[in-house]
């Protein structure tokens, strides 16, 4: 309703004094707030090709052996990678891409000392294979990608020699983002428009069965792994200092979108199908007994009326013959948040079901379809199906067995948000019981016109398609590692994927290679329009400590397989993240008390070596949020200062489940805790897959367990309470927190977050210890960055250099034997810069830093 407005009071009312007065006072306050938080960062840049000041604390580069292989190749022995002189090798590492991975001579030689310093013993060269000079491996000026460059390749061998000397391992990745059709020609019949539209990024799982790219990949690794390091005097193949080779990087058949690819890819592949169904059933008779025969098609289930989810950004409205059109006018940050849901179904469990309808669209667009439970964790209820829409009309009909259903409350869902902008409309809409789950109508196993199984969740179409898959594709990665062993002569340990990669059954996958490798990122930048808009993206900019769910550790630890080593060669909390510097605190102690073997943080952070500032959301030697806990992940991760978890769960899981499960849409979190072991398990408990011959899933978790970290996700308060370190990660400001020899009083501070560490560089417990190193870290960022409202985002303005960091008030008190004490200040490149004032009286010893002391960093020397 509109309202004329009265005129005006020149007096106000008590009522609007008030209000005045308190908007005053909060603006005061605020302004007060982003004073103090001014008063509280400081400039702190961490040099990246600069090496740390003599005898300095922070350089920890006596960790490495020299050179990296000294005594011969890393192998793999009871489960543990370990040196050719049989000692045990964990690796603390980052991964170089694309143009980083040939600097220069000089700076390749500064780059090796860098890292030595900091800890690290690895590096994982990613993306070489994607570009030409400079930033690839490939000679520019050719007409295809199959040709090295002389002089990149120059740089990459004495970079790798550099990093040899300094003790330090090479993982060599083959095949990562290479596009097979920039190095070939190929018989599809396709422009190289319609490829890079059509086809999986970077021929992701068709590579894995296409032969012609297949060959491409041995190609390739003949060719590198085969080439002598004149540096070294030693191919690829047999240099002890190459720890690891990587076949295929986040690759799996299993996730392969076979109706979505251009028809001749798809005919190959469903060729091959047709070929293993008929070697399994022989005639069409078995296929159909297998498969089960027709049911009757019942009532339409779906309710009339349907919800909506994220309205804002589509509209709907039907015409008068029933057509409902969709107008999406605004995509979402991800496709889920605009959807259509038919809530309050009652499916039966283990019963069929058919979904029809018949859609176009103004434009091509994919629209999954799903059935799912409507509250609680929303898992899956047997259809998982993408519709194709185009301009012409089309029936579309998926059967499927209905799983893990509960009365009254399964929903069927259609997802809007993909794009592009536009409207498509649908018509005819059922979900009936009954259906087919044998051959359909046009399909003949003799003439080999059998139809994929996809989406077909639940069903034994669906389970055949799935062990053709992973049948498939162990048979890929059993002949690329026998190529590279036998043919090759590669010494290195090997494996093909990460487990994930694929579901329960990629894990299986890489159960049968010398390691298993995982990847991980805290809250991943979202690129809701084009990907990897630098322009256009967000981070949710929370916290992993008060994450309920154990974060990130859970979803890793689930995937490690008894007998074999374990890695994370990715995984980082991406800039600019106010909370990143709970990252290696928190991964680099999980890692320790899990008894894992590798963590490559992703990535060094391009060719701008020395810039001073945070360049993306990935690098890291030119954070100081990150760089500075280093030393410490180092002392806590490969000496060992973290124990490991008392006592192992395991996960007994058959290898033909394995299928079934991946088959019904099962992740391994799912089965983990089907088997009674939870989230909170994986802190007292090391964890571990173990696949069996048969049996049943089970789980053996020992009744006692323990481990040196604490986590309560509900006050956000993460700890480390070992002997010679302590860490205090989270939500601990205004107030003590009491380890054992340690107290930590935190000052409150704007964002309510700190990130802590106290370790002894001479391995001695904390009040032993001669000299320890402080950490303590809070929100690090570039000067003038340009955030948005909310602190998503800061698109392209990531402000300059040097880094600023946020001071942590605190007093710190430690239980010592000492007679004497100092405590000092040191500056970025490890060099002590002031005294800091401290007491000793009585076996305590305490002193108290701040933004005053401008610095991330401070030695304890005792006597």
């Amino acid at each position: 309703m509109k309202t004329t407005p009265s005129k005006p009071s020149l007096q106000p009312s008590p009522r609007s004094a008030a209000f005045c007065s308190r908007r005053w006072a909060f603006v005061a306050t605020l302004l007060t707030m982003v004073a103090s938080h001014a008063e509280e960062m400081f400039p702190f840049v961490i040099p990246g090709l600069e090496t740390p000041a003599k005898d300095s604390i922070v350089d920890v580069s006596w960790l490495n052996e020299m050179p990296a292989g000294k005594h011969g190749p890393v192998t793999v022995r009871d489960g543990q990678f370990v040196d050719g002189a049989g000692k045990r090798v964990k690796f603390l590492a980052t991964n170089f891409t694309f143009g980083s991975c040939f600097p220069d001579h000089d700076t390749a030689d500064r780059l090796a000392a860098r890292l030595a310093s900091l800890g690290m013993n690895c590096v994982r060269f990613h993306h070489m294979d994607n570009q030409t000079a400079p930033r690839g491996i490939w000679k520019a000026g050719t007409p295809k990608k199959n040709e090295f460059d002389p002089d990149q390749l120059d740089r990459l061998d004495y970079f790798i020699a550099a990093l040899k000397r300094h003790g330090i391992y090479a993982n060599l990745n083959l095949h990562v983002s290479r596009n097979y059709w920039e190095g070939e020609d190929f018989p599809d019949g396709l422009a190289e428009h319609e490829r890079r539209e059509r086809m999986p990024h970077y021929s992701k799982g068709v590579d894995k069965i296409n032969e012609q790219m297949i060959r491409m990949q041995r190609d390739y690794a003949r060719a590198l792994l085969g080439h002598v390091n004149p540096f070294t005097k030693t191919a690829y193949a047999s240099e002890p200092c190459v720890a690891i080779v990587e076949i295929n990087n986040e690759n799996s058949l299993l996730q392969l979108k076979v109706a979505a690819l251009p028809e001749h890819y798809r005919a190959d592949i469903l060729k091959q199908w047709n070929a293993w169904l008929r070697k399994r059933y022989t005639s069409a008779e078995k296929l159909v007994a297998a498969w089960g025969d027709a049911t009757p098609l019942g009532d339409n289930l779906l309710p009339a009326r349907f919800v909506t989810q994220g309205g804002g950004n589509f509209q709907t409205a039907r015409n008068d013959s029933g057509e409902l059109r969709v107008s999406l006018t605004k995509l979402p940050a991800v496709n889920w948040h605009a959807q259509l849901h038919w809530t309050g179904m009652t499916l039966e469990e283990g019963k069929l079901y058919t979904l029809e309808f018949t859609g176009c669209s103004d434009a091509p667009r994919e629209v999954p379809l799903s059935t799912r439970l409507q509250t609680g964790d929303y898992h899956n209820c047997g259809l998982r199906e993408t519709a194709r829409l185009t301009p012409q009309w089309q029936t579309f009909t998926h059967t499927f067995r209905a799983t893990r259903t509960a009365p009254g409350l399964v929903r069927f869902d259609f997802v809007l948000g993909g794009g592009p902008a536009g409207d498509f409309f649908i018509k005819d809409l059922t979900l009936r019981p009954g259906g087919t789950l044998g051959l359909k109508p046009g399909e003949s196993l003799a003439d080999g016109t059998v139809g994929s199984g996809e989406g077909s969740l639940g069903t034994p179409r669906g389970l055949d398609w799935t062990r053709f898959l992973a049948e498939t594709e162990r048979g890929y990665t059993d002949g690329m590692r026998e190529f590279l062993k036998k043919e090759l002569g590669v010494r290195a340990c090997i494996t093909d994927s990460q487990a994930s990669y694929g579901g329960i059954a990629g894990t299986w996958r890489e159960s049968f290679n010398d390691f298993v490798d995982m990847h991980a990122y805290w809250q991943h930048p979202r690129f809701p329009g084009r990907p990897w808009d630098g322009g256009n993206w967000s981070i949710p900019n929370s916290p992993m400590v008060a994450n309920p769910g154990a974060g990130n550790l859970w979803q890793l630890a689930i995937y490690r397989v008894a007998g074999r080593p374990f890695t994370v060669s990715e995984y980082d909390h991406p800039a600019p993240s106010h909370y990143a510097a709970e990252m290696f605190p928190m991964i680099a102690s999980f890692a320790a008390a899990q008894d894992w073997d590798g963590l490559f943080q992703f990535d060094w952070g391009g060719t701008g070596w020395d810039e001073g500032k945070i360049s993306g959301y990935f690098s890291l030697q030119q954070h100081p949020g990150k760089l500075a806990f280093l030393p410490a992940a180092a002392l806590m991760l490969r000496r060992g200062d973290v124990a490991p978890a008392r006592g192992t769960a395991r996960l007994d899981l058959p290898g033909d489940e394995a299928e079934k499960l991946t088959a019904d849409g099962v992740t391994l979190s799912e089965a983990w805790q089907r088997a009674g072991v939870t989230q909170q398990d994986c802190l007292t408990h090391q964890l571990a897959v173990r696949f069996t011959e048969n049996g049943t899933l089970k789980a053996d978790k020992p009744a006692t367990g323990g481990s040196q970290l604490a986590w309560d996700a509900k006050a956000a308060l993460y700890t480390v309470d070992a002997p010679a370190a302590k860490a205090v990660v989270g939500r601990c400001t205004g107030k003590t927190t009491k380890l054992d020899g340690a107290e930590f009083a935190v000052k409150s501070n704007s964002r309510d977050f700190a990130a802590l560490t106290l370790n002894a560089a001479d391995g001695k417990p904390l009040a032993q210890s001669r000299r320890l190193l402080l950490t303590a870290v809070g929100n690090v960022e570039n000067t003038g960055m340009g955030w948005n409202t909310d602190h998503t985002s800061v698109g392209h303005k990531w402000g300059s250099a040097p880094t600023i960091c946020e001071g942590i008030t605190a007093t710190i008190t430690l239980a010592t034997q000492a007679k004497t004490a100092k405590v000092f200040a040191l500056d970025g490149t490890g060099a002590r810069a002031g005294e800091v004032p401290a007491r000793l009286a009585e076996g305590r010893l305490s002193f108290a830093i701040g933004p005053k002391d401008k610095t991330l960093w401070f030695e304890i020397v005792v006597e």
